[in-house]
């Protein structure tokens, strides 16, 4: 392995990290990936469309 394999390594698994991170905290805040607080599926940017 060279440098340029482990930097990618390093970009991939802090790109992984990052969206577990994400999804474990929208979790907790009891939200879904839309972006609207307390989602009930009635989300206003689907009522937009």
């Amino acid at each position: 392995m060279n440098g340029w394999d482990i930097a990618i390594l390093i970009v991939l698994a802090a790109a992984v990290a990052l969206a577990v991170r994400r999804v474990l905290r929208t979790r907790k805040k009891g939200g879904c990936g839309c972006g609207c607080e307390g989602c009930t599926r009635q989300c206003k940017k689907r009522n937009e469309e």
